[in-house]
């Protein structure tokens, strides 16, 4: 009755965390990403099927993997998204050296799965690629670098950002590994673009570039022979971008149904670096645009809010954490449609894997993290931690 007469009271706002960050993020990129994440889970049931049959597991065995890999990427997503700036830098720096370090210890106790090429630590239940969390970490440090010198000495922190790219590079090269030094290297041009760079540095960096691209070419038989086949004006039936094009003749625009493709059976690494094949063959040119359109969604939105950041370290962090992911996306959709040569490289978040999901959660919790809206007071108080 007193509400009645005198007027209920204004409701008092709430100081929710949970309510702060989610008005805060982006809530576009959060759901593109979830989106991602459930349709990677939903074409490995058609991927990965091959797998274990091959290797005598359930049906869905790695289906499940999957379904575990996502929840805790997603998990590492909402968490570093919720985290501090402070704890954004140390934790980059901290994992770009270990990182690093790991990368080192390749050659000794790595393995290649007879694939040629030395990625991974091999555990009875558990395998490593330290390449794929190289990336966000070296976006992280290399941002701070820069960020950090970029007015009171621009050329120290240029030259021990190009220090650090170029042990990351020779390391990758020890594997070697083409796709993710091109998406390293593309990253930092990228960062020191932003910043600018002179004509002396840019002709000396481009000398580095010849030079790295002439050691894969003339040591590495395996890139080699990947560059040979893609400018050959003819492509074999049997070889991996022969069935990529069958698949994806015979899916048209609405495909051959789930569970009926039979490329996966014959294709090579069909549930990782040629997903997108399988998925056009059984579910047609839709869900290659479904796809597209999510990273797009990533892309304009994550751009929408850095266009208009003033900080340097954040600018940085983000342009260099979208160039990756939208980076590898290109390059995995690009070699199906052969438009680049085979390179090895997993689309993020759709193909299976433990390593390349759970570092794609990191760097989209860090991505989510750094385009959040924030006081100028937060952003000081960072600065002063620096």
């Amino acid at each position: 009755m007193t509400d009645i007469i005198h007027g209920s009271s204004r409701a008092v706002p709430v100081d929710n965390p949970f309510f702060r960050w989610w008005q805060s993020i982006d809530q576009w990129t959060l759901v593109a990403t979830l989106a991602l994440i459930v349709t990677g889970l939903l074409l490995s049931m058609a991927a990965s099927v091959p797998l274990a049959d091959t290797n005598d597991m359930p049906t869905f065995y790695y289906v499940y993997r999957q379904a575990i890999y996502g929840v805790i990427s997603f998990s590492l997503i909402l968490f570093l998204s919720t985290t501090s700036l402070s704890v954004v830098r140390r934790f980059g720096i901290l994992g770009f050296f270990l990182v690093v370090i790991a990368l080192a210890l390749l050659p000794i106790f790595g393995t290649d799965f007879g694939k040629g090429a030395v990625r991974w630590f091999s555990l009875d239940w558990l395998t490593i690629q330290p390449s794929e969390y190289l990336k966000p970490f070296f976006v992280v440090f290399i941002s701070w670098v820069v960020a950090g010198n970029v007015n009171s000495n621009p050329r120290a922190g240029l030259l021990l950002s190009f220090f650090s790219l170029s042990i990351c590079v020779f390391l990758l090269i020890l594997q070697p590994d083409l796709g993710q030094t091109v998406v390293l290297i593309g990253c930092w041009v990228l960062i020191h673009f932003i910043v600018g760079v002179s004509w002396l540095f840019s002709a000396v960096f481009f000398t580095f570039l010849s030079t790295v691209a002439l050691i894969f070419y003339q040591f590495s038989n395996h890139v080699a022979g990947r560059l040979k086949n893609f400018f050959s004006n003819v492509i074999e039936p049997t070889s991996q971008m022969g069935l990529v094009e069958q698949a994806i003749q015979s899916g048209g625009f609405l495909g051959v149904g789930a569970g009926n493709g039979k490329i996966k059976w014959s294709l090579p690494d069909a549930h990782t670096d040629f997903i997108i094949a399988v998925a056009i063959e059984e579910f047609g040119l839709i869900v290659f645009i479904l796809i597209l359109t999510l990273f797009m969604i990533i892309l304009l939105r994550t751009l929408s809010r850095l266009i208009i950041e003033r900080n340097p370290f954040l600018l940085l962090v983000g342009l260099g954490l979208m160039t990756i992911i939208q980076a590898q996306a290109l390059i995995n959709l690009g070699v199906a449609a052969r438009l680049l040569p085979t390179k090895g490289m997993t689309l993020p978040f759709i193909s299976y894997g433990g390593s390349s999901m759970l570092a794609m959660g990191i760097l989209m919790g860090l991505l989510l993290n750094v385009t959040r809206r924030r006081t100028s007071e937060n952003i000081d108080s960072f600065m002063g931690g620096t």
